[in-house]
């Protein structure tokens, strides 16, 4: 039971079997519509050529029969005489009085006459021609009629009609219907035949975009669906799935990268604690030596959790958490706290640190993100700043939004190296930043906390002239904040 359900289903379970149906069905039908029309314009103009000949036949029956005076006798030997030379015996005459009593007939076995009566009224109706159908049963066949409503030229009131036997007509339309059946049989074939070789045509790029959608995997992203170049709409489907996949390879290397340099920059904390350890372990120490080794180890720890909380803070983002609410915040402020909070260590390495234009501003956003990203773009303005340097902190109130600037006169990032500062684990100079106890990731947690706030982050630099850092952030409500 259940195989035979799902039969028709797995016949037409491909989509070339269906277009290849329904090309067929379409098709089919147009061609049988178009019979349809055809075949209803041969029977009309095939009867209106019967009723046009009817017409003018009753009307010169009518001139015999003013030829012949109250004589039906002899009027009725000279319609049979005159239809006798017909090659086809298919033409008959009648004339029938006012009450439809038969007259004169033309047959000597006239079921027509037997048969026909006048409508109802018939002598007061318009108009005064009438034309009929009548078919009946077995081998009598089927007759058009035309009725002409008369008066003779001896003053009796009556009925002329002429009738013609339908045979040849029914014949005709019996052929043209034979053979509009075989035509549309010889359509069906050939729509299916053709709409198989075409629904291949139009699906190979399809099967194309299988084969390679199968082909492709984790290590097999830069394989891409081949475009035929016609721009249509299979065509931008193989751009779109292109773009697609542009975007899960960047995704996919860029997680594997993140990994890794994850995996490598938690090893090296890790071995030096290891490392400390066993130097420890190797032979008896002083309770001083026991306490250094500690206060190291507590300070890769601390290295550790930083770390740890970075990454935690940037998966966070990837996977679009709101893990704080959003609240209203004097931005102004948030910054100037900042900005004292690293004014000593800035005085300590004989840097000037300034705070301009502090205009007074309010957004919505969390003020604790907020405030690393200021520590963090503030950390690295000062670290890589020689002494005698300047940096300057500006914040500037907008229509629609506030923009922080931190300028620093520093050493400056090389051209090569700005399309990258804000990648993760991304270092312009590794000794240098490793000695510093970096992670590279200050900048990438700059950008996801300006971003989760709807803003923008830019950077400028040049090498031995200093870096321009412009946060822009919204002054209205967020999305997403960290």
């Amino acid at each position: 039971m259940s195989s035979e359900t799902t039969q028709p289903h797995r016949l037409f379970r491909t989509i070339g079997a269906r277009l290849t149906l329904w090309g067929a069905c379409i098709t089919l039908s147009v061609c049988a519509l178009f019979s349809v029309v055809l075949y209803a314009g041969l029977f009309t103009s095939l009867r209106d050529g019967i009723d046009t000949f009817l017409e003018g036949e009753v009307r010169e029956f009518m001139v015999t029969v003013n030829a012949h005076p109250r004589d039906d006798t002899g009027l009725q030997r000279a319609i049979r005489r005159e239809l006798g030379s017909r090659s086809h015996h298919d033409l008959a005459f009648r004339l029938f009085d006012e009450n439809g009593k038969l007259l004169v007939t033309s047959e000597s076995q006239d079921q027509v006459a037997t048969h026909w009566k006048p409508p109802d009224r018939w002598n007061q109706s318009q108009p005064h021609l009438l034309f009929q159908t009548l078919r009946f049963h077995g081998k009598l066949g089927a007759y058009r009629t035309c009725s002409l409503r008369v008066t003779t030229d001896d003053g009796r009131s009556g009925t002329a009609q002429a009738s013609y036997t339908l045979d040849r007509m029914d014949a005709s339309l019996r052929d043209f219907r034979r053979v509009c059946l075989i035509g549309l049989s010889m359509v069906t074939l050939l729509a299916i035949l053709s709409g198989r070789i075409l629904a291949a045509r139009s699906l190979r790029p399809i099967q194309v975009v299988t084969r390679t959608a199968d082909r492709i995997g984790a290590k097999s992203l830069s394989q891409r669906v081949p475009r035929s170049g016609t721009d249509d709409e299979l065509d931008r489907l193989a751009q779109t799935l292109n773009n697609m996949l542009e975007r899960i390879e960047h995704h996919v290397r860029r997680t594997q990268q993140f990994t890794a340099d994850a995996s490598h920059e938690l090893r090296s904390p890790l071995a030096a604690l290891r490392g400390s350890a066993e130097v420890a372990l190797s032979k008896p120490r002083t309770a001083g030596e026991l306490r250094q080794v500690l206060e190291e180890s507590i300070h890769h720890y601390d290295r550790l959790s930083r770390i740890a909380e970075d990454l935690l803070l940037l998966a966070r983002a990837d996977a679009g958490f709101e893990v704080v609410q959003s609240e209203s915040i004097r931005l102004d402020d948030a910054v100037a706290d900042v900005v004292d909070l690293y004014t000593p260590l800035a005085q300590d390495r004989g840097i000037d640190l300034v705070l301009k234009n502090g205009a007074q501003c309010s957004i919505r956003g969390d003020g604790s993100r907020l405030r690393q990203l200021v520590g963090n773009l503030l950390d690295n303005a000062i670290k890589f700043s020689n002494a005698g340097g300047l940096v300057k902190v500006s914040l500037f109130k907008k229509t629609q939004a506030v923009q922080l600037t931190i300028a620093d006169t520093g050493e400056g990032i090389a051209s090569q190296h700005l399309p990258h500062v804000f990648d993760r684990f991304y270092r312009v100079d590794q000794a240098r930043s490793t000695h510093s106890g970096g992670a590279g990731l200050g900048l990438a947690i700059c950008r996801a906390i300006t971003e989760a706030h709807g803003g923008t982050i830019d950077i400028e630099s040049n090498r031995n002239e200093g870096t321009v850092v412009t946060v822009t952030i919204p002054a209205g409500a967020t999305n997403d904040v960290f």
